[in-house]
């Protein structure tokens, strides 16, 4: 099994906000983590000798960009691993963001949107409890903002580091990773991460696709260090490996599965496929 490090073994940064916990995972890479929310999600600032890059801005309810100007006085681009709501929700702190030009997923973040009334995300439940007198999900939404769109080989050199942009359709179709070559680092996004992964979120013909994504990174991938950005931050490249396979025996009918709220949930040790 694929090691896997987590939060708990590591040394928090000093931050004075109540939603962020900084982690300085790796030489030149801050996890600003968002420990609340049961999204549990990851941002990373990524550091170069010139430029810094954040990738993602988390889900909105903390003020990201006070956190990331008390970790880096370097100029910040943002960069979006796809446009769902716990991604994106600072976006406008920053003005602009760099988002795969698929004009439904470009238009959306443009336009700004909010989740419906209903959904488990707003609820006071989706936050843990000593978290839920300092923030107000009910309104909750995601503000406009100005996206640049970017494609598949394209590169941000922040200064003795260059990033590279892997279009990595499944999860979502404007789903990336950033691939750190010269330090063999993978910031994932939603495409793998150490928890159960939603095959199923823009419809059955994506599940198919979302394999072939994970089947081509554990080709070319498997000796990176992974970045995730949901539940703990760094995993061993060869869970894509472990990750591909799962998804082969899903699709051949060979994995067990239990029944998940109308979908079905395979289990695989740190991570699971739901379909």
């Amino acid at each position: 099994m694929a090691k896997l490090i987590r939060y708990r073994e590591l040394q928090p940064l000093p931050c004075e906000s109540r939603w962020f916990v900084p982690y300085r995972i790796l030489p030149g890479v801050t996890a600003i983590f968002e420990p609340c929310h049961f999204q549990e999600v990851t941002s990373f600032l990524i550091e170069g000798s010139r430029c810094a890059l954040l990738f993602d801005s988390g889900m909105g309810l903390g003020n990201i960009k006070a956190v990331v100007d008390a970790l880096t006085n370097k100029p910040v681009t943002l960069v979006n691993s796809h446009s769902h709501f716990d991604h994106v929700g600072g976006n406008w702190q920053f003005g602009e963001t760099h988002l795969l030009n698929v004009p439904e997923a470009v238009r959306k973040l443009e336009n700004g949107f909010s989740l419906p009334e209903d959904d488990e995300n707003r609820s006071p439940e989706a936050l843990h409890l000593s978290c839920r007198p300092w923030f107000d999900l009910a309104r909750f939404c995601v503000r406009p903002c100005r996206v640049v769109p970017i494609q598949e080989g394209d590169r941000f050199d922040l200064g003795g580091r260059t990033l590279r942009v892997l279009a990595t359709p499944g999860h979502s179709r404007d789903g990336i990773m950033l691939a750190d070559d010269a330090n063999r680092i993978l910031f994932t996004g939603d495409t793998v991460y150490p928890a159960p992964l939603y095959a199923f979120l823009e419809g059955p013909e994506q599940i198919p696709i979302y394999a072939a994504t994970v089947s081509k990174l554990a080709e070319d991938y498997a000796s990176y260090q992974l970045c995730c950005s949901h539940n703990n931050p760094l995993w061993d490249g060869a869970a894509l490996c472990e990750i591909a396979e799962a998804f082969r025996a899903v699709l051949s009918g060979q994995a067990v599965g239990q029944p998940d709220g109308g979908h079905t949930r395979y289990p695989f040790g740190d991570f699971a496929i739901v379909v």
